[in-house]
C-alpha cells in the first residue's frame, strides 16, 4: 500500500486544501455556536479543530521538506501511513464538521432565539419599539424605524422622544392609518417602555363608513318622524272635518226637532236646548283649533261640557313662549278627554312647578288607576312626537293619583 508521503505533489495539495477547508468550516461552526450561547457545540468544534489543523500542518510539513530529516518525527511517522488511512480520517473529520455546521444552521429553525424573534418582528405589519427610561432603544423593528423617519424625519435613536412626538392616538402615516399605544412593563426589576403602532386602515375605513351611514340613518329617521307627524295631522284634520259634518247634521236635526217640539213640554225643550249648547261648544272648540287659538277658556269649556271639575292656576302659563303654550293646550285637552274617557274622573288638577332648569306641569285626576304599563297611543302618541320635536319631556306617574307630567327646558324654544 502506497505511503502518504509518496503521493504526488498534486495529491498532497488536494489533501492540504481539504484540511484548510475543514478548519475554516469548524471555525464557522464554533462562531455560530458561540453567538447562540451553545457552549457544548462550541467546545466540540474546538476539539474537532485540533486534529484538522494538525493534519493540515503535517501535509504542509511533508510538502515542504519531502519526508527528510528536517521533518518532525510526527510528520515522518504520519507520512509513512497508507494514504487510504488518511482518506478515511479526512472523511470522518468532514462528516463531523458537516454535522456541527448543519446543527448550528438548523438551530434557528427549530428553536426560539433572539435572532428568530427579531426576524419575526421585522415581518409583522405593526411597528414595535422598546426602550429604557433614559430613552435608549433596546429593540425596534423595521416598520417602526420607517414610521419614525416618516413622522419625525429622523432615525429612531431615542424612544422617549419618539413617544412624546407621536403620543397615543390615531395617525395617518405612510399611506396607512396607525393607532399608537404605549405602556410600561417591568422586566427583571427594570422598568421598560413599549410603544406599538397597529395598522387599522381597514377598520378605520369601515368605522368612517359606519359613521356616515349612522348620520344618514338619523336624517332618514328625522324625515320619517316629520312624515308621520304630517300624516297624523292630516288624519286629525279629516277627523275634525267628519266631526263638524256630524255636528252640522246634528244641528239640522235639532232645528227640525226644535220646530216640531211642543212648546208646553218643558222637559223636552230643556233637553233640546242642552243639546244645542253642547253642539255650539264643540263647534267653538273646533274653530279655535282650526285658527290655532289655544286659550284657557277652551280647555275649561271642554272640561265643563264633559262634566269634569278643573282646578287650575292660570298664572303658570306666563313662563311659556308661543310654541310651548300651544303644546301645553294640546296636552291639557288630551288629558281632560282621557281622564273622562278612560278613568271616569270627576276632578282634574293642573299644578305648576319651577326648578332651576325646568318648568313642570302635572295633570292629575281622581279617576281609576290604569292597570299595567301606560303606553302613549292615539292623541297622546301625536303629542309625544311634538314633545320630542320641541325638546320637552312627557311621562306618567302613578301614586295616590294618576299624573301626566309635561316638562319644558327653561330658555327652550
Amino acid at each position: 500500500m502506497t505511503p502518504f508521503y509518496m503521493l504526488s505533489d498534486f495529491a498532497r495539495s488536494l489533501f492540504s486544501l481539504w484540511a484548510l477547508l475543514l478548519c475554516l468550516t469548524i471555525i464557522g461552526s464554533a462562531v455560530l455556536a458561540a453567538i447562540r450561547k451553545r457552549l457544548l457545540f462550541t467546545a466540540l468544534a474546538l476539539v474537532l479543530f485540533a486534529p484538522c489543523y494538525l493534519m493540515w500542518q503535517i501535509v504542509f510539513d511533508i510538502s515542504l521538506f519531502s519526508h527528510t530529516d528536517k521533518s518532525s518525527k510526527l510528520s515522518v511517522l504520519s507520512g509513512g501511513l497508507p494514504w487510504v488511512g488518511w482518506l478515511f480520517a479526512f472523511a470522518a473529520l468532514t462528516a463531523a464538521a458537516a454535522f456541527l455546521l448543519v446543527k448550528n444552521i438548523r438551530y434557528d429553525k427549530t428553536y426560539i432565539t433572539n435572532r428568530t424573534i427579531k426576524l419575526y418582528l421585522d415581518r409583522v405589519p405593526c411597528g414595535i419599539c422598546c426602550w429604557r427610561e433614559n430613552g435608549r432603544v433596546l429593540f425596534s423593528n423595521i416598520c417602526m424605524n420607517r414610521l419614525c423617519e416618516v413622522l419625525t424625519g429622523e432615525q429612531l435613536l431615542n424612544g422617549r422622544q419618539f413617544s412624546d412626538a407621536v403620543g397615543d392616538g390615531i395617525v395617518n402615516a405612510d399611506g396607512r392609518v396607525r393607532r399608537f399605544l404605549s405602556r410600561e412593563i417591568l422586566l427583571n426589576n427594570e422598568r421598560l417602555y413599549e410603544i406599538i403602532a397597529s395598522d387599522i386602515t381597514d377598520e378605520y375605513a369601515k368605522t368612517e363608513a359606519l359613521k356616515k351611514d349612522k348620520e344618514e340613518l338619523s336624517r332618514l329617521n328625522r324625515e320619517l318622524s316629520d312624515y308621520y307627524l304630517g300624516i297624523d295631522e292630516s288624519v286629525r284634520r279629516r277627523e275634525i272635518l267628519q266631526a263638524k259634518i256630524k255636528i252640522h247634521d246634528e244641528m239640522n236635526r235639532l232645528m227640525l226637532s226644535t220646530v216640531a217640539a211642543d212648546k208646553n213640554d218643558t222637559e223636552t225643550l230643556d233637553e233640546i236646548f242642552s243639546l244645542w249648547e253642547q253642539n255650539a261648544l264643540l263647534l267653538s272648540v273646533s274653530s279655535d283649533k282650526k285658527r290655532g287659538q289655544h286659550n284657557i277658556s277652551s280647555v275649561k269649556s271642554l272640561a265643563k261640557s264633559l262634566g269634569l271639575r278643573l282646578i287650575w292656576s292660570e298664572e303658570s302659563l306666563s313662563e311659556l313662549n308661543g310654541s310651548q303654550k300651544e303644546l301645553f293646550f294640546f296636552t291639557a285637552r288630551e288629558a281632560v278627554v282621557n281622564a273622562v274617557k278612560h278613568a271616569d274622573a270627576e276632578e282634574m288638577r293642573i299644578s305648576f312647578e319651577k326648578t332651576r332648569d325646568k318648568l313642570i306641569f302635572r295633570f292629575s285626576n281622581d279617576g281609576k288607576m290604569p292597570l299595567g304599563e301606560v303606553n302613549f297611543e292615539g292623541g297622546l302618541s301625536n303629542i309625544a312626537r311634538l314633545v320630542q320635536k320641541q325638546g320637552a319631556t312627557l311621562h306618567t306617574e302613578v301614586g295616590e293619583r294618576f299624573e301626566l307630567v309635561l316638562g319644558f327646558e327653561i330658555n327652550g324654544e
